[in-house]
């Protein structure tokens, strides 16, 4: 007999009920992305272990302020994204992660790459041109700005969400989103040949 698959939101009910089982359903979902999140604003693989820990143990206790109209991702990105920065107010820097590093972290869960014929090293080479002009891009912006850019291009997050996590509207994210990528598309327009 197949297991049931219950949404987040239903975990969430059940562990606000007592259900400590949910809370280790909803570790196993989200263990890799919260610490891929984490990695992305810290850059230090332990310490991004340890506050992705930490996001779970808030969860628990916070579980009964969650709001079940509303979706878990979000409101779980909110709590990790919250303690990385006071993390990185502690330490008095803001350091946003490379392309090159979240690249490199967004392998299967083995570590593998997978190779296609398109990875020749011509192929390879041009790859890595496009993600150094693209990282080069993304540290002209100011923080807030490449926050948004990569909670919505590589968190593939929509603008509701993204304004949750940020404590914003959609409109006003929608609206930020347009104009970083206008100003990036005048900055880079000489390139887009080579990109």
């Amino acid at each position: 007999m197949e297991a049931v698959k219950h949404t987040d939101e239903e975990l969430m009910a059940q562990l606000c009920e007592g259900n400590r089982e949910a809370l280790a359903d909803l570790v196993l979902r989200y263990q890799n992305d919260i610490f891929r999140f984490c990695l992305h604003y810290l850059r230090e693989v332990e310490r991004s272990k340890d506050l992705a820990q930490e996001t779970f143990i808030r969860v628990y206790v916070a579980r009964a302020r969650f709001d079940g109209k509303r979706k878990f991702r979000p409101w779980v990105l909110c709590i990790a994204r919250n303690l990385c920065l006071n993390d990185l107010k502690r330490k008095k820097t803001v350091v946003m992660e490379s392309l090159e590093e979240y690249a490199s972290t967004a392998r299967s869960e083995s570590g593998e790459v997978f190779r296609s014929a398109a990875d020749s090293p011509d192929q390879h080479m041009m790859r890595s041109e496009r993600h150094e002009l693209l990282d080069r891009a993304l540290a002209t912006l100011d923080p807030e700005s490449r926050e948004i850019v990569v909670l919505r291009f590589f968190q593939r997050m929509q603008a509701r969400d993204i304004a949750e996590i940020v404590d914003s509207t959609e409109g006003a994210v929608r609206t930020r989103l347009h104009r970083i990528l206008k100003t990036l598309r005048g900055k880079y327009e000489f390139m887009k040949d080579d990109l």
